[in-house]
């Protein structure tokens, strides 16, 4: 199934990009174009081979490599799925404008938010655990059903040009930091336990906090950093066109009483 969803995503992805023919091509290099397409194949790919049988029997044998694949479809494939800016090639091919294309405003970042982390809480519940433990249609839905919410989850702090993100950089920190402090908790209940919450030895289970406290929030580091970059280097842009507009007022009105005065 996890093959079949990931061709039909990049099927439309190809087709909501397609260009017109051109009698005569220019040299091109790699531009943002074949960067976002790259990324965005790259997280379908990843997706793909961690749901697969073969690699998701060899997840399944301990509670901590389970976590690293939870960890590596949520928090690396899906934010390379949202750099490919794929929903403003759907909203082509569903009949709307890419340029104002955007998966929503602020109250669909909430639901994002409150959806994808009671997923990843919900998702180490034992009764939820035990279910999805096993091979079958429930595991490979739930896997599905993660990475899906991974992407709305990031959608709303990576803009997919031409359109735009509703929250501020400002607003997108605090969305992640909230984020990281409830991945950061999970882990640290599953550390700090006396006893195991899962039919796996302790020691498994502290290590699959461990990566949920360390490598789980790795990416969010990242996506804040730039918010934080992008943010401080808009203010300081800015602050300097503040800057050369009252600069060149001065020798406007110099000119001005000079004229006046003779």
């Amino acid at each position: 199934m996890a093959y079949a969803v990931c061709a039909f995503f990049a099927f439309c992805y190809w087709l909501g990009g397609r260009r017109p023919v051109r009698l005569v091509e220019g040299s091109r290099g790699w531009a943002a174009r074949e960067w976002r397409a790259t990324s965005f194949v790259a997280g379908l790919v990843i997706v793909a081979l961690l749901l697969s049988p073969p690699v998701d029997s060899w997840f399944r044998e301990r509670f901590f490599l389970r976590t690293a694949q939870l960890v590596i479809l949520v928090m690396l494939a899906a934010p390379l799925i949202v750099l490919g800016a794929p929903w403003p090639r759907y909203a082509r091919l569903l009949g709307r404008s890419a340029r104002g294309a955007s998966l929503g405003s602020r109250w669909a970042a909430i639901v994002a938010f409150a959806a994808f982390n009671g997923a990843l809480v919900a998702a180490h519940i034992p009764l939820v655990y035990r279910t999805m433990e096993g091979p079958g249609l429930a595991r490979e839905l739930g896997q599905l059903a993660l990475a899906g919410l991974g992407v709305f989850f990031w959608a709303q702090v990576i803009a997919q040009p031409p359109g735009r993100c509703s929250l501020s950089h400002m607003e997108r920190m605090a969305y992640l930091v909230l984020s990281s402090v409830l991945v950061r908790l999970v882990g640290l209940v599953l550390g700090f336990a006396p006893a195991p919450f899962y039919d796996v030895p302790l020691f498994d289970q502290q290590m699959g906090a461990g990566v949920l406290i360390v490598p789980g929030v790795f990416t969010d580091l990242i996506v804040l950093t730039v918010c934080l970059y992008i943010w401080l280097a808009q203010d300081e842009r800015k602050q300097g066109q503040g800057s050369d507009t009252g600069g060149h007022r001065m020798p406007v009105a110099v000119s001005a009483s000079r004229n006046e005065y003779g």
